[in-house]
């Protein structure tokens, strides 16, 4: 008689910098639909995802993302090892730590597992993050939402969303007001869940997400946001200045506050962007620069 063998999952723990672990944690969450601790007195999250015949590749995956955001922040690349452990429900597990949550004034999250009630005044965006990254939880998209809501509300009409993720800022400036927005990402896990997102809210009319190329996108947007890196921003730097109209505005995050702040401010200063507002929420800085030639 054969004995069955109990269901596993691959667990990795994540040794890093303090000032990676939220972003760390939002793109397993995201990218891997993985569950997500943190440990309570140390700079380690434990990450579990469904069982993988090569967790190699998952780890590679991982690897990529970390030296990526760790030569952005400037700290040291994380520590990753990965095991076998009996499985627990992994699939529902990630899901307690995402509930319904303000992003920014009068525009609320909230995951498709739990219901919501709009009070008055607020619009809700009803969403799954699928596997792509962007479940809104890090201060850079916050940020930038409240941001894209000032502009939206003062009365821009087009926006194009560079690195949409899962479509979250794409859809605030539709829902506030936004009568063509294009949502665009390299990634196409991160196409299917923004086009999902956005079905699932009704966004249909003058909303598209596409994978193209930003080299390869023309016409002017009055709005253009992006939420990347300080890196890959200076290296998109011309392109979103040819996609951004004239008198119009560029919003900038997942900048490091302070040196990296004034990098951006410096960079897209010559390519005739002044700023007009900022914010800072823990050591992340979120920029709305206007262009004015």
């Amino acid at each position: 008689m054969s004995m069955k063998k109990d269901p596993l999952c691959l667990c990795l723990t994540v040794h890093a910098d303090a000032a990676a672990l939220d972003a760390i944690g939002d793109f397993c969450l995201g990218v891997f639909a993985a569950a997500v601790e943190q440990s309570a007195d140390a700079p380690v999250l434990r990450v579990f995802l469904e069982s993988s015949d090569d967790p190699a590749e998952i780890v590679t995956r991982l690897e990529e993302y970390c030296r990526e955001l760790s030569a952005a922040l400037a700290v040291a690349p994380p520590r990753i090892a990965w095991e076998f452990v009996p499985a627990e429900d992994w699939g529902s597990r990630w899901k307690e730590h995402f509930h319904p949550f303000a992003l920014a004034p009068g525009l609320v999250i909230a995951p498709t597992w739990e219901k919501y009630a709009a009070q008055p005044g607020e619009k809700v965006i009803v969403m799954d993050p699928g596997m792509a990254f962007g479940t809104g939880h890090h201060a850079s998209t916050g940020m930038a939402a409240a941001l894209v809501l000032e502009a939206v509300s003062a009365g821009t009409k087009t926006v194009l969303d560079v690195g949409c993720g899962t479509g979250i800022l794409a859809m605030a400036a539709a829902l506030f007001g936004a009568e063509r927005v294009l949502a665009i990402d390299n990634d196409p896990l991160a196409v299917a869940a923004a086009r999902e997102n956005a079905a699932r809210n009704g966004l249909a009319r003058g909303f598209e997400v596409s994978g193209d190329d930003i080299a390869i996108l023309s016409g002017t947007f009055q709005l253009v946001v992006a939420n990347i890196v300080h890196d890959v921003l200076l290296s998109l730097s011309e392109n979103l200045r040819r996609l951004t109209a004239p008198a119009g505005a560029l919003i900038l995050s997942g900048i490091l506050a302070g040196e990296q702040e004034a990098s951006i401010v410096r960079h897209f200063a010559a390519l005739g962007f002044s700023p007009r507002r900022q914010r800072r929420r823990d050591e992340w800085a979120a920029l709305r620069l206007d262009k004015i030639r």
